[in-house]
């Protein structure tokens, strides 16, 4: 019996180096083997069920993770995997339960704080996910994932000092975590603490150079030449971090109305039965405005996650992931195309205005909101928030250049940051 049991921890020395190589189809057999003769050891059929999952066998992974959480005592990391396994396929309730029948068993399981503080944010409850993180870094404090993950959900709640503390605390244990530089970067930036900001955004593409949202947002400091717009990467990026929290944040703390204002000036112009485009649809706030016009409403955004939100309103037609700056290939013209709070992540927006106003009808509408640059001698401005601003004329320049003439326009409050009000325009054009 000795023996064998010498035999068989050999095996699982060979199963586990082979398993760190790479090697998984050898991890594979080993682990096989043990399992015809322990077919009830628990670490051993979660170390399978993770080799299957390393594979991209994810139904076979699923098969030995469960025979391990139902042993009596169950394999606590075989749970743990199951609930990542439900994160990976979406559904991050099931993940949740997965997670709190773990931590209630073994409340020091940082780990599975972390995972559920994630799922918590993907469906859309900030506060239970910040508690989640609080308690991860409390059990795991060497643990830098969720240290950066505390200081994402803090940004969230403008606890933007904490959050930066956070950031810091991830980059001590892990000096080159470039998630890390950037959200510190962005903090540290938020705060007006542009020369440390800078540094971090500097560290982030040392270690990798191809970091477009650090490239950006020292573009947006001055640092080198203004692009013409906001790499669709980056936008992508923010949106999908904060497609779960999106709305309850924008909306009940920020007080955000722009889709409800530019509807309200683009109402009196508007028909039923129309075809209709919103353009950076995010979670489809404006939809409910929108839809009692709409034959066919469509919504396009460049962040799945986002798109995914707006799906959950059963509003839209279709709804596609698209990048604004892409040649359009939609199957009709349009009646009405609008854009809340879009316009801001392009400078030069000669190329979006013409592309709207060659899928409009005659007499179609564009309606859309933008920042208010009130310095008219020039066009458009980037901002240290990463957003650009625009001048009138040159709205109006772009417009006519386009066969579209202004029927209303408005200043108005387009969003608070930091506080602040930040002043708008929000513009409604014909096309002639």
């Amino acid at each position: 019996m000795t023996h064998m049991k010498n035999g068989s921890e050999h095996i699982l020395e060979q199963a586990a180096l082979a398993h760190e190589e790479g090697r998984l189809a050898d991890a594979e057999k080993a682990y096989l083997a043990i399992l015809s003769k322990e077919p009830d050891s628990g670490s051993v059929l979660n170390a399978l069920g993770t080799v299957f999952l390393d594979q991209g066998q994810p139904d076979k992974a699923r098969k030995y993770f469960r025979k391990a959480a139902n042993l009596k005592p169950s394999s606590l990391s075989a749970c743990y995997n199951l609930g990542r396994l439900k994160q990976m396929e979406g559904d991050d309730k099931g993940a949740i339960k997965i997670y709190r029948t773990i931590v209630k068993q073994e409340p020091r399981f940082g780990l599975a704080w972390n995972n559920m503080g994630v799922a918590y944010r993907e469906i859309g409850e900030p506060e239970e996910a910040i508690s989640c993180f609080r308690r991860a870094v409390a059990f795991a404090p060497d643990m830098a994932e969720a240290w950066n993950n505390l200081g994402v959900a803090q940004d969230e709640f403008q606890m933007t000092e904490n959050a930066s503390k956070s950031y810091q605390k991830a980059i001590e244990i892990q000096p080159d975590y470039t998630s890390a530089h950037l959200n510190l970067g962005l903090s540290l930036h938020k705060l007006k603490r542009f020369k440390e900001a800078e540094e971090h955004y500097n560290k982030a593409l040392a270690i990798k150079p191809d970091d477009e949202t650090a490239q950006f947002m020292l573009q947006s400091l001055g640092t080198s030449t203004i692009p013409d717009a906001a790499p669709a990467e980056h936008v992508r990026r923010i949106f999908d971090q904060c497609a779960g929290t999106f709305e309850k944040i924008l909306v009940n703390d920020l007080a955000y109305k722009t889709p409800e204002l530019l509807f309200n000036l683009a109402k009196p112009h508007l028909k039923q039965d129309l075809t209709v485009l919103d353009l950076g649809c995010g979670t489809g706030l404006g939809s409910k405005f929108y839809r009692p016009y709409a034959k066919s409403l469509i919504g396009v955004d460049v962040s799945p996650k986002m798109l995914q939100k707006a799906s959950e309103k059963k509003i839209y037609d279709d709804l596609i992931v698209f990048d604004i700056l892409q040649d359009w290939s939609f199957s009709q013209p349009f009646d009405l195309i609008y854009s809340s709070d879009v316009f801001v992540y392009f400078g030069n927006l000669d190329p979006i205005i013409r592309s709207a106003s060659s899928y409009l009808v005659r007499g179609g509408i564009l309606a859309f909101s933008v920042e208010r640059l009130e310095d008219d001698s020039t066009g458009y401005q980037l901002f240290p928030s990463g957003r650009y601003a625009h001048s009138l004329p040159y709205i109006k320049d772009c417009l006519k250049h386009h066969g579209l003439a202004p029927i209303e326009e408005t200043d108005a409050v387009i969003r608070k940051q930091s506080g602040d009000e930040v002043r708008g325009l929000l513009i409604v054009a014909e096309k002639g």
